[in-house]
């Protein structure tokens, strides 16, 4: 969340106008979490239960708008190399980062009261995280944001790893993040600047229970993307009612 969006920012008549307001529009609201070094994974008792407790801000946030999600994301844990080869540090200590991750993504599944679904995005998920989701998204109220350049090295790549996590997993996926990225360049720009096929992605994901969301700044390149979205999507039976206007 950007400082402009801090839960404490807005009061509870505040709230209450933003639920009304979507809901007079039959507007679906998804909320994404911190990302900026607020790692699930921290060892540390004092700094994990301040994360934990800025995370619960938003999802009480998110509750008192009637938010349907909330995305967050799973730093991947640190390691040190040893004389410029690979270490053995991480290995040595894996079931205890790893535990520190399961046990915040419980204690946050439990604080959301199956009202808004924690949906865990593949940003930065690295091996650790795709070992604890692959044991709780069985039994536990979790769910996946799928990013689809995420997926993909800059040359427009699938990686394999991921993209078959994801696949095992279909039934989970609640939000699906749409965005360009031109070879070797930055992401997030206008859908169909690079090589990534949308449409592959789209047909396996439009006849599952999932919310596609543009990540495109500024607003003017998202409009021209709705657009292009528009068209891919009708190929598939949906339509978009909404005008793409500014």
């Amino acid at each position: 969340m950007v400082p402009r969006f801090f839960p404490e920012r807005f009061s509870k008549s505040e709230r209450r106008r933003i639920r009304e307001a979507a809901a007079s529009r039959n507007v679906s609201i998804s909320f994404h979490g911190p990302s900026d070094y607020l790692n699930l994974g921290a060892l540390y008792p004092e700094v994990r239960k301040a994360v934990l407790h800025r995370i619960k801000m938003c999802l009480g946030f998110a509750r008192d708008v009637e938010a349907k999600r909330l995305t967050l994301h799973i730093d991947p844990p640190f390691d040190f190399v040893f004389a410029g080869r690979e270490g053995t540090y991480l290995r040595d200590h894996w079931s205890t980062y790893r535990n520190a991750i399961k046990q915040s993504l419980l204690e946050l599944i439990d604080f959301s009261q199956r009202d808004v679904l924690i949906c865990i995005e593949n940003d930065r998920l690295s091996r650790m995280a795709m070992e604890v989701l692959e044991e709780l998204l069985p039994r536990e109220n979790l769910f996946l944001t799928w990013d689809i350049p995420k997926s993909h090295t800059t040359s427009g790549e699938p990686i394999v790893e991921m993209e078959n996590f994801f696949m095992r997993h279909l039934k989970k996926i609640r939000e699906c993040h749409l965005h360009g990225q031109k070879p070797g360049k930055r992401s997030h720009d206008v859908i169909g600047v690079g090589a990534i096929d949308f449409a592959h992605y789209l047909e396996i994901l439009v006849s599952h229970d999932v919310c596609f969301t543009l990540e495109i700044r500024p607003r003017e390149e998202a409009l021209k993307s709705l657009e292009i979205l528009k068209d891919l999507l009708e190929n598939f039976g949906w339509k978009i009612s909404a005008s793409a206007e500014l």
